[in-house]
Order: structure tokens, then C-alpha cells, then sequence
């Protein structure tokens, strides 16, 4: 009985898998966040590279991910998760190696801009393998509370990994990749030692070898929308730290602080994020969600003032908690099982192709407007209104008909 009772009380938390993803995510975004952050600053300041290139450096990776989404989650299905887990941390940890070379010892820009070219398309497979892992592996009933406790772990290692690159890159930028190389040795380690294939992981081994839900056409919809709040939610990265260091010309460090504002609010308000919307439809919480995005980068426009650039982390921040874990609640749902993969994977592919859009168009804006705010941030509020009433008008899975129903493909 006192047993049970301790389970209970820990939640998701007494699934081990749910344990192992959240580790893993607080150990990859501690280390992956100080690179994410600070190479657009690198590009821009020590390689003067323009801001509307970096857009098209991080854009490039985005759209060369597509097939590895695609792919990767219908492999995972094929091979099994296990694979997939234990494979992809290497390839990235020998990405970093040569970054961090190529920074130490000032060689061609074009072999860092060649190796970061792959960091997304493998992030993007390890980001399928962790949604397949969560979703086999709970019930639906607590798979929401179990996103949201990864979503915390991750954004725990990202409170301190943009205050730790920080520091790092002010000693020497190189150290900004030998660390997370390091670091990713250790999630590598952990995905060993823990991760097993479930003993029926696919059904689908004698489909093509890439696999598409083109019959769900509820699903392809609901993602289409979903996926458009990335328009607005993609300016958070790229977009944001260039302006915070080429407009309001705060420091690294500052900046790095200011990221770990970021970590720290989703760890003490995602979960009564969560409460307080626990009986809101999902696609109402994301198109809350999303306007409240619009709004906080549309704020941007009317001070620089540190204290105040806190405050705004917060309410991006708390646009964040409101549509992150729900996102992959979504997908769960939707996908039969057996085919949790192919589904994650092809949510992927559908983000993938509109993502790497929002850092374009954003470095194409404060390129054109800089020094003009009003012109910079009020596209992104106009965007933001559109995809919210796209959202609440068909982002919703009907209410009257079960998602098994509506989540069949043809054969």
C-alpha cells in the first residue's frame, strides 16, 4: 500500500522512461542551447556574417531536416527506437568536435556553416525517438503531465546552459562546441544503459520504406495549423538574440541571463500552466498561446531596458508553457498505434517545411527595419492574430467523433 502510494504520488515521474527522456532532454538542451544561441552571434560578430545569411545558414538546416524527419520516424518504427536513440548522439558529438576546431583554430567559415548544417536534421530524429519513447510508454491520460516534465527537465539544463555559454564564449567562443561535445557523450551513455526496443515495436515492416498518413486528412489539417504557430514562436532563437544584440545592444552574458529567465519560468509554471488549463480544448490553449507570442514580441518595441526585457522573457515565456507540451499530446492521440513514428515524424516533416521560415523572415526584418521597432515587430503581431483565429477555427479535433475514428489511414 505505502508503495503504491509513493507511485502515485510521483505521477509520470515512476515511469522509468519518463525519467530517462527528462534526464536526457536537461543534459542535451544544457549543452546544445549554448551552441543554438551563440552561433548566430559568432556568425554575426566575429565572422561578420549578415543577419539575413545566419537566417539562411539556420533555415537551410531546418529545410535539409525535412527528409531526416520523414525517414527517421518511419526507421523508428522499422528498427525500433533503441537504434535510433543510441546512434544519433555520436554523430553529433563529432558535428561539435569540428566545430569547436574549426573556432579554435580560425579556419574556414564555410566547414563550421557545412557541419551546423546537420545539427537540426539530427536533433529533429532525437526529438522523434523521445516523442515515440513518451507516448508507448504512458497512458493518455497522464502523457500530457508527462511532455510537460520533459518539457521542465529540458528547459532546467536550459536555464543553465545560455548562462554557462555566456561566460564560455566571453573566455573563448571554441568552448561553446567542446563542452556540449562532451556533455552529449553522457546523454549517449544514459540511452545505452536504459533504453530498450518495446518486443512488437512495428506493424508496418512490410509498408515502403518511407511511409506518409496521407489518408488522415484530419491529422494533416490539425498539423497544418498547429505548425503555423511556428511563424510566430520561431522569432524566440535566432530573430531575438540578434536583435538583442545588434538593436538593444546588451551584452553575451546579458543575454545568456536572459535565456535562463527563460529556463527557470517553465520550471516553477509549467506545471500550474497545466492546472489552469486543464479543461481548455487543446487548439484553444495554442491559439491563446500564440497570441500571447505576438503580443510579448510586439512589446519589444517600447524599451531596452534590462528589467524590462526580463519581464518580457516571462510573458513569452508563459506563451511557451501554454503550447509546448500540448503540441505533442496532439500528435499522440492521433497516431494508431504502431505507427507513432511515422506520425511524430511526419508532424516533423510539416513543421519542418514552415519553421525554418520564421528566422528568415525575421533576420530579413530587422535587416530592412533596424532601428524602426514598430517595423520590425508588427508583421509578427499581424501574423500572430491570423494564425490564432486559424487555430481556433480548425484546430480542433471533433469532440463528437472518437480520434480512433478519425486517425485510420488507408492501406
Amino acid at each position: 500500500m505505502g508503495k503504491f502510494s509513493v507511485r502515485r504520488g510521483l505521477g509520470p515521474l515512476a515511469n522509468l522512461y519518463v525519467r530517462v527522456v527528462s534526464l536526457t532532454q536537461l543534459i542535451r538542451t544544457l549543452g546544445r542551447s549554448v551552441v543554438w544561441i551563440f552561433v548566430p552571434i559568432y556568425l554575426s560578430e566575429v565572422r561578420g556574417v549578415p543577419f539575413f545569411d545566419v537566417g539562411l545558414i539556420f533555415f537551410a538546416t531546418a529545410m535539409l531536416s525535412l527528409p531526416f524527419s520523414l525517414y527517421g520516424g518511419n526507421l523508428i518504427d522499422k528498427i525500433g527506437r533503441r537504434f535510433a536513440a543510441i546512434i544519433t548522439p555520436p554523430m553529433m558529438a563529432i558535428i561539435l568536435l569540428i566545430e569547436g576546431i574549426v573556432v579554435a583554430e580560425n579556419l574556414s567559415i564555410i566547414i563550421l556553416i557545412a557541419t551546423f548544417l546537420l545539427f537540426e536534421p539530427i536533433a529533429s530524429v532525437q526529438g522523434i525517438v523521445d516523442n515515440v519513447i513518451v507516448t508507448e510508454e504512458t497512458s493518455e491520460s497522464e502523457r500530457n503531465d508527462s511532455f510537460s516534465i520533459i518539457r521542465i527537465a529540458a528547459n532546467i539544463g536550459f536555464s543553465f546552459g545560455p548562462a554557462i555559454g555566456g561566460f564560455l564564449a566571453f573566455f573563448n567562443f571554441s568552448l561553446v562546441f567542446f563542452v556540449p561535445m562532451f556533455i552529449t557523450l553522457l546523454e549517449w551513455a544514459i540511452f545505452v544503459k536504459y533504453v530498450k526496443n518495446r518486443d512488437h515495436f512495428s506493424v508496418s515492416q512490410e509498408r515502403r520504406l518511407i511511409d506518409f498518413p496521407t489518408g488522415d486528412r484530419l491529422f494533416i489539417i490539425i498539423s497544418l495549423v498547429i505548425a503555423s504557430s511556428f511563424f510566430v514562436a520561431g522569432q524566440w532563437g535566432t530573430t531575438l538574440t540578434l536583435f538583442w544584440s545588434s538593436v538593444d545592444h546588451i551584452t553575451n552574458r546579458e543575454i545568456g541571463l536572459l535565456y535562463t529567465v527563460n529556463g527557470i519560468v517553465v520550471v516553477i509554471f509549467q506545471v500550474p500552466i497545466n492546472w489552469l488549463f486543464v479543461k481548455v480544448r487543446d487548439h484553444i490553449r495554442i491559439a491563446a498561446g500564440v497570441m500571447i507570442y505576438a503580443v510579448s514580441f510586439f512589446l519589444l518595441i517600447f524599451s531596452s531596458n534590462f528589467l524590462f526585457l526580463v519581464s518580457d522573457v516571462i510573458l513569452i515565456t508563459m506563451a511557451e508553457n501554454i503550447i509546448s507540451p500540448v503540441i505533442y499530446t496532439v500528435i499522440g492521440k492521433m497516431a494508431p498505434e504502431g505507427k507513432k513514428g511515422q506520425y511524430f515524424g511526419a508532424f516533423q516533416l510539416i513543421v519542418s517545411f514552415i519553421q525554418p521560415i520564421a528566422p528568415v523572415m525575421g533576420t530579413f526584418l530587422l535587416g530592412r527595419f533596424q532601428g524602426d521597432d514598430i517595423f520590425m515587430w508588427t508583421p509578427i503581431l499581424i501574423i500572430g492574430i491570423i494564425v490564432t483565429l486559424l487555430t481556433l477555427k480548425f484546430g480542433g479535433i471533433p469532440s463528437n467523433k472518437p480520434v480512433a475514428e478519425e486517425t485510420k489511414i488507408s492501406p
